[in-house]
């Protein structure tokens, strides 16, 4: 039964390493949750441009700025909260640990999204 529990455990780990953030005054913000929610939401559909989603992600979180948070802190945070659905879910599936950098995540995404095969079609 250990085994089982410990296995469970692990599973659930985040696919993002996210970074150390020597500032205490870090908060994740329901408002911008909200905001980010209704402004910029990618489920991973026909149709939808990843890059369009990536450019108005920036857009709106470069406005945050913490003393002493990396951007890519901030980015990393809140980025999840953008996706759902099959994005949500193809987010979530990534190993482990495996994102370290929002530069990282951004490529990751693109690579699911916008395949060098879609762009060879433009």
């Amino acid at each position: 039964m250990r085994y089982y529990w410990t296995a469970r455990a692990a599973d659930m780990r985040s696919p993002i390493q996210h970074p150390h953030v020597p500032a205490n005054n870090f908060e994740v913000s329901t408002s911008v949750i909200t905001m980010l929610r209704g402004l910029v939401v990618f489920r991973g559909k026909e149709g939808e441009c990843p890059r369009s989603h990536l450019r108005r992600f920036h857009e709106l979180i470069n406005g945050i700025k913490i003393n002493g948070v990396p951007a890519d802190a901030i980015q990393l945070r809140y980025f999840p909260f953008t996706l759902e659905g099959q994005a949500k879910e193809w987010l979530d599936t990534r190993p482990p640990g495996s994102i370290t950098t929002f530069a990282n995540l951004a490529d990751k995404f693109l690579a699911r999204y916008h395949p060098p095969s879609k762009t060879a079609d433009l």
